[in-house]
């Protein structure tokens, strides 16, 4: 791959890339899918893929790691406020929603249904370590073993909802589902403690 800022028909081959392997997930595994039928499906050649990529999993890998890292600047800014604190919902909390949104056809493949579990776990694991972490003081008091439990409801929670909400296409809008999270975290974690 090549250093610095791609030029536009590097971004355009990769973005198609990128939205062929999408459109091929959502009927089929990765492991099902073969370089040949992607360039098929994106109508470049073979040659030009391995310019890029050396095999499939290496692009879901990119698009993966591309995903967490603007995830996680979101997160990011969500550790900077204290809940209950803010607006409501707060800008933090809306980004988080309005990046799925933009990102839905990868983030739906991803987590939903026949999604790369690999990915679901990490997803789960950056927002424990970069929101809740830094929040668990607050919400457990510092009760013994009390945290895991308040992670695996807030984690679990906040996943299946924005799994139901990506699987119905988005039927409510991004800031009216971070105000339904945060409100179902504001009133699940008080009855934990």
């Amino acid at each position: 791959m090549e250093t610095g800022s791609p030029d536009r028909r590097v971004r355009k081959t990769r973005q198609r890339l990128r939205q062929g392997l999408v459109k091929l997930m959502q009927t089929k595994n990765i492991q099902d899918i073969t370089v040949t039928e992607l360039c098929a499906e994106c109508d470049i050649n073979r040659s030009t893929f391995y310019l890029h990529y050396s095999d499939v999993y290496g692009l879901l890998k990119t698009i993966e790691n591309e995903l967490l890292e603007v995830f996680a600047r979101h997160l990011d800014e969500l550790i900077t406020i204290l809940p209950g604190q803010q607006t409501h919902p707060g800008p933090e909390i809306c980004g988080v929603f309005e990046m799925l949104a933009e990102n839905a056809d990868i983030c739906r493949v991803l987590l939903c249904d026949n999604g790369d579990m690999a990915f679901v776990q990490q997803v789960k694991d950056l927002v424990r370590r970069r929101v809740l972490d830094g929040w668990g003081a607050m919400f457990c008091g510092g009760e013994n073993g009390m945290y895991d439990y308040v992670n695996a409801f807030a984690v679990s929670g906040c996943l299946g909802m924005v799994q139901c909400w990506l699987e119905k296409d988005m039927p409510i809008a991004p800031r009216e589902m971070a105000a339904m999270v945060e409100a179902a975290l504001a009133g699940g974690i008080p009855a934990l403690q």
